[in-house]
């Protein structure tokens, strides 16, 4: 020891010289221990106190305040009346480093005089700052840990929990800590075979128990513990809660699918069978006692193969190892010995079966008695082999009747085509005749017409009308004739083109009914020209016709493409891209039960007294556009005007 060690630890006069024989011992502890008495003023102190207030050169005789500084000595103070009245106290005091917080734990004893009075006390201090910083990591680990943590007493008294234990059972710490611990388990009989346990120093190890959450739902835990014991003192439990809910629930999920794969197994009309994976059946369903009036047992693990029979045994066996090591699919069909005494055709078939590692855990297959369908297939490839002769003879026959049937599609093709030139010579020339009867009635008219009678002028007026309208007639079916002659005749026209010169034809008409039309733009198309020209002509003077009295004829000719429609002669195309047109106008219209009948040949929605026509101009319309795969359809009010809807195929460009 040095001799400034030596000074700093001799006593001052007054202290009794006992203590001279103890400073070489307490020196060497590593604790820090002073002397001060009631004026607050160190007698002595050994050398840990001094490194630890980083102090050098005698300390004896200076003031207690000045040497631990205003800091520690405040937080000693609130203790010196413990101190003072003759009692130990005991506390624990920081002080600020240079980077972070000192802790000490000191124990503040007084010291007696004679009388019993005190007269000073002794300092001892023990350096915690590394075990607080430790206890405070464990803490901050144990708090902070994922897994559920909890201590209890040994009356049964939660006396500590981490957040994750609150957070699975949605407590808070005032709810849950300083409660008896069986409050929160759902089988009472668990916590007191878990207490009695652990009081008689055994360990808890992966103990299912059941706790009740904050609404009263369950979960199940796996419960580990020990006991913390001072000497024989049972100071608390140490509980690791393990939250295995989720497998628990799967667990059942998976005990009751197997339950009811069972119970759907023995009903089905096969027989269900299943191995490990090492390839032994370990599940028969109750079909195959009925199959094979052998009991389950019997057929468990490879003795369902005995049942086979002798020339077919070999075969299967060697067809099913080969299966199962290459993890491939088993089929089989053989001879299997019945519950009759007989033998039955069997059909089996198995598949692996993988678990979520994409290990094999087993097969799954089926046993069927197959006998009635090997009868009927043997029956059946009887009548196919009966019939496949009879049906050489009927396609003999069929090919036959084509080519007849060819021969009869060609002349009446010849006939058609006949029949089209026939109506257009006819056409032709019925219209020379009907011409010179009109015109001779007129030039008798012009003759004799003063010396008619009223009842001759009358007849005169329907004569003229008929030889009109049977001008008309022969007109129209001149045009519908030629509407059935389109092959290889389509040219790309711009309809826009078309429509305008149809507008130029109807220009006096137009006018004289003071009409007004709005056109949109049109595509170009592949079309026959003349046809769509007619199909114009034709709707354009229907609205014209039927226009309303007390409004002018509006007309609107509009186009748009559509992504998809359907067009019903055009059933293998369904959904393409459509031209869609459009004709409307604000005439008189018609009922919504004849928007069909209209397109029929002949059909008049009007007597021809009062207004003219054949009844043939949107039949007209309707084979046109058919002509071109197409379809027109018509929609309109009485005397809402009407709308005409014409879709053609956008492939058509």
């Amino acid at each position: 020891m040095s001799k400034q060690a030596d000074v700093s630890l001799r006593p001052r006069k007054g202290v009794q010289n006992e203590f001279a024989d103890l400073i070489v011992l307490v020196n060497s502890i590593p604790a820090l221990v002073a002397y001060i008495d009631c004026n607050m003023i160190l007698q002595f102190c050994n050398q840990p106190f001094k490194a630890w207030f980083n102090k050098t050169g005698e300390l004896a005789g200076q003031r207690f305040t000045l040497i631990v500084g205003r800091e520690i000595f405040d937080q000693v103070q609130r203790h010196m009346g413990k101190v003072l009245v003759g009692e130990t106290a005991y506390c624990q005091i920081s002080v600020t480093g240079h980077s972070s917080l000192q802790y000490l734990e000191l124990t503040l004893s007084p010291h007696f005089d004679e009388r019993r009075e005190v007269k000073g006390f002794i300092f001892h201090g023990s350096d915690i700052t590394e075990k607080n910083r430790t206890e405070r990591a464990l803490k901050d680990y144990f708090e902070n840990a994922s897994i559920c943590l909890h201590w209890v007493n040994a009356d049964g008294i939660i006396v500590w929990a981490n957040q994750a234990e609150l957070n699975l059972l949605g407590y808070t710490e005032e709810e849950y800590i300083g409660r008896h611990i069986s409050e929160f388990h759902a089988n009472k009989n668990a916590i007191e075979d878990i207490m009695w346990r652990l009081t008689n120093k055994q360990r808890i190890e992966n103990y299912d128990a059941e706790l009740v959450c904050k609404d009263d739902s369950i979960r199940h835990v796996s419960i580990n513990s020990s006991a913390l014991w001072e000497g024989e003192k049972f100071v608390h439990t140490r509980c690791f809660t393990i939250d295995i809910t989720e497998q628990k629930l799967a667990a059942k999920v998976i005990k009751e699918r197997e339950e009811r794969f069972r119970q759907m197994a023995n009903l089905v009309p096969v027989v269900i069978w299943t191995t490990d994976d090492k390839g032994h059946c370990n599940f028969l369903s109750a079909k195959w006692q009925q199959l094979t009036g052998k009991p389950v047992e019997e057929g468990l693990a490879t003795l369902w193969f005995k049942l086979i029979h002798p020339d077919d045994r070999e075969n299967v066996i060697t067809s099913w190892t080969s299966c199962f090591d290459t993890r491939k699919p088993f089929e089989g069909k053989f001879r299997l010995l019945s519950a009759s005494g007989n033998y039955i055709i069997a059909y089996t078939n198995a598949i692996p079966i993988y678990d979520t590692q994409k290990e094999l855990t087993g097969y799954i297959g089926i046993f069927q008695d197959i006998s009635a369908e090997e009868q009927i297939k043997y029956s059946l490839e009887k009548i196919v082999l009966d019939r496949t002769e009879d049906l050489r003879k009927r396609n003999a026959a069929l090919r036959q009747a084509e080519i007849i049937l060819k021969q009869k599609n060609e002349e009446l093709e010849k006939i058609n085509n006949q029949l089209s030139s026939f109506a257009h010579i006819a056409s032709h020339d019925l219209q020379e005749p009907l011409r010179k009867i009109q015109v001779n009635f007129d030039r008798l008219f012009h003759i004799e017409g003063d010396h008619f009678s009223d009842k001759s002028r009358e007849i005169y007026r329907r004569i003229t009308d008929s030889t009109s309208h049977m001008k008309s007639l022969i007109q129209d079916l001149l045009a519908f004739a030629q509407s059935n002659d389109y092959e290889g005749k389509l040219e790309k026209v711009d309809l826009n083109i078309i429509l305008k010169d149809t507008i130029n034809a109807l220009e006096a008409k137009i006018i004289e009914k003071n009409a007004r039309i709005e056109v949109g733009k049109l595509p170009a198309l592949k079309i026959i020209p003349f046809q769509f020209h007619q199909l114009f002509l034709n709707l354009l003077s229907n609205a014209l016709k039927f226009a309303r009295s007390d409004e002018y004829p509006f007309i609107r000719v509009q186009s748009e493409l559509l992504e998809g429609c359907n067009l019903p002669n055009r059933l293998a195309e369904a959904n393409k891209a459509c031209h869609h047109i459009s004709v409307s106008d604000n005439g008189i219209g018609f009922s919504p039960e004849q928007s069909e009948k209209i397109f029929e040949m002949f059909y008049r929605l009007h007597d021809r007294t009062k207004f003219e026509g054949t009844g043939l101009g949107l039949a007209i319309c309707k084979k046109i556009v058919e002509n071109h795969e197409g379809m027109i359809a018509a929609e309109a009010v009485q005397n809402g005007g009407a709308i005409f809807h014409i879709y053609l195929p956008a492939e058509k460009n």
